[in-house]
Parts: structure tokens; C-alpha cells; sequence
């Protein structure tokens, strides 16, 4: 692993470089803003310090490769799933907490800590369980129609959605609540909460993005992507909605009356398809991942042409907003893991 502070070739100034040695399939940044976590294909979790770029710990977390990592929002510990039963608890030093079994033999497929940062939900197979923070059941609801897809927390860390081919469910952390379900006939592959809450998007199977509004509970369609549009991104202020399925980003603007039979922004710079989108956390910056290894940062409040960018070696995989400190975490396919100053 090496650290470097010179400036790359692009725009963006890499405040440090890192080679992890395998494909990196999931990351995130613990909430203190000082550690990012890695989870590799070969199954293997990653601890990196985030003023330095230097290795913390390497721990052999999964049997197959890592899929998903999730911070607790209180600091201090965080989570994973990968290709065997059952999601793990780990500390912020790389020390195993607890396991979190799925029901029977699944892979545990998908890990969500709650903002609140009070519970915490994991999906194996067509099952969804909800955990305390000491790691007892709080709810298990029963099984979906098929296989869970994507966890989304509402923002208020209240209920949990999940989707499936069928639709999306939600289940409330309170045993008395009635779930809710919302039809769909096809097959979903990703979902985004808006965080004023009122909105689901979701990214379709079938090429096309759907979204249904709570308080009436009617799905809308954004279609006509020649790819499936997997990657989603709300902006803080629950106007934008970013989607992937392309090598341009499709900003939908949910002002007003909201996007129905209206022309979406659209973002041309990459020459691969979009594989990530994230909209930074204070400001309407908005930073897009593509198979041509570019990530590029966008004002698209402002303007549809990028501000700036930087060059990977491989696909980018991942990309994560520093809480608190202008940067950005990117990381690629082959391993290369990147800190960049933004804005």
C-alpha cells in the first residue's frame, strides 16, 4: 500500500492513493470522519485511515466476497454481510462485535443501520430481520414474494423498505404497525428514501425508474434508459433525483409538481456507463462513478457540464462523501482506493 499527496492528472487533487489488492465491492466512512472501511471480493474487510491512507487492519470477514458495509451513525462500530449466513458487528478497530445469522442457509445479502443508529436490519434471502443494538430480534415480518433486492431506513429511522420482484415493503420498528405494500409487477433492483420522506424511488429490471409519492401511494414511471438505471441519489434537499442507466447521469427535479412529463437534466461527460452516484451531504454537488474509470463532480443546480474530475485505474465501485471535510472516497474494480479534494 502506498500514500501520496502529489496532484494527479485531472482536476481533482488525490490527497492520497491506495492499492488494496482485490476488487473492492463496498465501502464506507465511519461517522467520526477519520476511517473508511473497505469490503473486497476475496472477502476481506479493510480498515484505512483517512488522513494518511494508511492500512489499520485487514480481517478475513466472509467466506465469499464482502457485499455490503454499513456504519453505525453513533460512531464506533459498523457492519457487514457478504456470500455466507449470516451479517457481522465489528468495532472501529477491526474487532468482531457479533454475528447476525439470516434465516436457514441464505446469504445474508444486504446490511442497513438505522439513522437512528437504534436498529439495525439485515436480508437473507426472501427474509428481513430487524435487530436491537445488543443484536436480539426485534422483528422478523414475514417472508417477501421473492428475494430481497435493497434495504432503505426512512430517514427517521422509524420503518424499513425492502424490494423484491413484486414491489416494495415497509415494516415499522413497532410490532403493532400494519405493513405497508406497494404493487408492482416486475422487478426491482435498488431503492432511495427522500429524506423529507415523502418519496420511494426505485430502479426497475426493466430499464425504467419508478417512484410513488406516500400520502397517495400511485407508482409513476421514468423510462426510456437503454440501460438499467441501478444506481440512485437523492439530494439533500429532496428536489433532485440522480439515476444511473447510461453514460450520461438523468437528473429528475421534483419541484412543483414533480417530474411527470417533464424533460430530465441530463450530465454528459463519461464515455462508460455510470456505475455510482452520490450527492454530497451540504452542498448541491453531486459526484458520478463509470466504467471508464472516471469520477466526476457536478453543480447540477448551476450548470450540466462537469466542474471537475479524476482517473482511476478500473471501473469505480464506490464513491463516499466525507461527513464533515471537503473529500470524496472513490474506489475501482481493481483495487485502487482514492481520498480527492473537492469543493
Amino acid at each position: 500500500m502506498t500514500s501520496t499527496t502529489k496532484q494527479g492528472p485531472s482536476e481533482l487533487a488525490v490527497l492520497w492513493q491506495s492499492e488494496v489488492g482485490d476488487y473492492v465491492a463496498a465501502a464506507a466512512i465511519v461517522v467520526d470522519g477519520e476511517l473508511a472501511v473497505l469490503g473486497l471480493g476475496d472477502g476481506a474487510i479493510v480498515g484505512i485511515d483517512l488522513g494518511t491512507g494508511r492500512e489499520r487492519f485487514r480481517r478475513q470477514a466472509h467466506f465469499g466476497g464482502v457485499l455490503c458495509v454499513s456504519p453505525s451513525p453513533t460512531g464506533g462500530q459498523f457492519a457487514t454481510c457478504g456470500s455466507d449466513p449470516a451479517a457481522k458487528v465489528w468495532t472501529s478497530d477491526g474487532e468482531l462485535v457479533r454475528g447476525l445469522p439470516g434465516s436457514g442457509t441464505a446469504w445474508v445479502e444486504h446490511v442497513a443501520w438505522s439513522p437512528t443508529g437504534r436498529h439495525l436490519a439485515t436480508a437473507a434471502g426472501r427474509s428481513v430481520r430487524v435487530w436491537d443494538a445488543e443484536g436480539r430480534i426485534v422483528a422478523e415480518p414475514e417472508a417477501v414474494e421473492s428475494t430481497v433486492t435493497a434495504l432503505a431506513w426512512r430517514p427517521d429511522g422509524t420503518a424499513i423498505a425492502a424490494t423484491c420482484y413484486g414491489g416494495v415493503r415497509f415494516w415499522s420498528v413497532e410490532a403493532s404497525a400494519v405493513p405497508l405494500h406497494l404493487a408492482w409487477k416486475g422487478s426491482l433492483l435498488s431503492v432511495a428514501w427522500s429524506p423529507d420522506a415523502k418519496i420511494i424511488a426505485c430502479a426497475s429490471q426493466d430499464r425504467s425508474v419508478h417512484f410513488w409519492r406516500l400520502d397517495a401511494q400511485a407508482d409513476s414511471e421514468m423510462s426510456g434508459y437503454p440501460l438499467k438505471p441501478k444506481a440512485l441519489a437523492w439530494d439533500s434537499e429532496s428536489r433532485l433525483l440522480a439515476t444511473s442507466g447510461d453514460i450520461a447521469a438523468t437528473l429528475w427535479d421534483f419541484r412543483g409538481k414533480g417530474p411527470e412529463g417533464s424533460t430530465p437534466i441530463q450530465l454528459h461527460a463519461h464515455t462508460g456507463a455510470i456505475t455510482c452516484l452520490a450527492f454530497s451531504p451540504r452542498k448541491g454537488f453531486l459526484a458520478s462513478g463509470a466504467k471508464d474509470a472516471a469520477v466526476v463532480l457536478w453543480e447540477p443546480r448551476r450548470q450540466p457540464r462537469p466542474i471537475r474530475h479524476a482517473k482511476l485505474r478500473g471501473e469505480i465501485t464506490t464513491l463516499s462523501w466525507h461527513p464533515r471535510k471537503r473529500g470524496l472516497l472513490a474506489t475501482d474494480d481493481r483495487g485502487t482506493t482514492c481520498f480527492l479534494e473537492t469543493l
